[in-house]
């Protein structure tokens, strides 16, 4: 058995190449750590844009961006949603990915 709790809303930050609070665009981070795209789609976006307090999204992307990408672990992976509601998604804290796969909001 292997049970993972639940992610809160605080769990999730969005950063700017320097770090700092993106201000709902950059760098998706949990836990201080990064998201991995496998699995992701526009209702995973839509889900955790809205858990963290926002409308919606703009567009996402996954990719190697941001220099401080090489000092994080990648904290979250496969986040699977069936709609936009966050209790909707299911999601892994192991992953199989690198860094050039991190989503950026």
């Amino acid at each position: 058995l292997n049970c993972v709790p639940e992610a809160d809303a605080g769990a999730f930050t969005i950063v700017n190449e320097a770090g700092e609070d993106g201000q709902g665009r950059g760098l998706l981070l949990y836990n201080g750590q990064t998201v991995c795209d496998d699995g992701f789609s526009d209702n995973s976006a839509t889900a955790i844009c809205r858990h963290i307090g926002y409308d919606g999204f703009d567009s996402w992307t996954n990719d190697y961006l941001f220099d401080i990408q090489d000092n994080l672990e990648i904290g979250l992976d496969d986040v699977v949603c069936s709609s936009g509601s966050w209790d909707s998604c299911t999601y892994r804290t192991s992953d199989n990915c690198n860094h050039n796969e991190d989503i950026h909001l």
